[in-house]
């Protein structure tokens, strides 16, 4: 189920909801044990409604030329070094 364009993400989701509801209705009427098919409504719901952001992030990831180890490099250049603890500011040391 394609997101149509100029529709919003909540009407898309309104829809991906209206659909897999029928389809689990059907599922029942066929006589699919109601567990089972909960179970397969529910995956499929939440298969579509990732799909969309997953999709924008690897677009998004291989458009970019992010360079991990280059950000890792500045993080510790520019936090962990400044630091007397050595660690993350948000971590709580011992030490």
């Amino acid at each position: 189920m394609r997101l149509n364009p100029n529709e919003t993400f909540e009407s898309w989701a309104d829809r991906v909801e209206i659909f897999e509801k029928g389809r689990a209705l059907q599922e029942l009427a066929r006589g699919r044990d109601i567990e089972i098919v909960i179970e397969e409504m529910s995956r499929r719901i939440v298969d579509k409604m990732m799909h969309p952001i997953f999709k924008s992030i690897r677009e998004s990831s291989t458009a970019s030329n992010y360079n991990s180890e280059e950000s890792r490099r500045q993080y510790k250049e520019k936090y962990l070094d400044n630091n007397p603890h050595g660690v993350a500011d948000h971590i709580e040391s011992n030490t």
